[in-house]
């Protein structure tokens, strides 16, 4: 188990850094970090998170391809009613998968399924290119830190990562701002 939290704090380390500083590269990391986090996930019973990895290793491969794309996007806000959307989205989805989770032997129901809907509308859009998504991850980086520190056996190595996180998630919004400004491709 300390394997898999090893390697999955160093790939997300080495993703996190890369997605900062808008490279498309942080999708291999990504993908990889994606596979050692199903398997941590479902040995710790955290059924929304082992969803969300294999899910995510999907996403990875269109953000990668999507990020490597002739016609480029450009970084953007989200729209007041795209935020309305996918607040709207997170709290009803949110209270769905909590009922789905809440009659097994998931340790954090609530926290697990609030952790699953925001980091999967996070991720759409940080393939999307829209810099509310270092908001989202933000707050998604401060919860995850309390549930692997709330987890009976503790993941601290992912909760220091999601720390860490939480710091690249304020940077990573402030130069995806700058850039969005100056007009710059990823």
């Amino acid at each position: 188990m300390v394997i898999f939290e090893g390697v999955c704090t160093v790939l997300g380390l080495i993703q996190g850094v890369l997605v900062a500083i808008n490279r498309r590269s942080n999708w291999i990391f990504y993908i990889l970090q994606m596979l050692g986090l199903f398997i941590f996930s479902s040995l710790n019973h955290l059924y929304g998170d082992s969803i969300n990895s294999l899910v995510y290793l999907i996403i990875g491969i269109i953000g990668f391809i999507r990020w490597g794309k002739e016609d480029k996007d450009k970084i953007t806000f989200c729209g007041g009613k795209e935020r309305l959307a996918y607040i709207s989205i997170l709290v009803i989805a949110t209270i769905i998968t909590f009922f789905l989770f809440k009659n097994t032997n998931d340790p954090l129901p609530l926290l697990d399924a609030l952790t699953t809907v925001s980091s999967l509308i996070a991720t759409y859009y940080m393939v999307a290119k829209k810099i509310d998504t270092w908001a989202i991850w933000f707050i998604n980086d401060i919860l995850y830190v309390v549930e692997y520190f709330m987890l009976p056996n503790q993941a601290v190595m992912l909760g220091v990562l999601n720390i860490i996180w939480t710091g690249l998630a304020v940077y990573s919004f402030i130069n995806w701002k700058k850039l969005a400004k100056e007009g710059e491709l990823i």
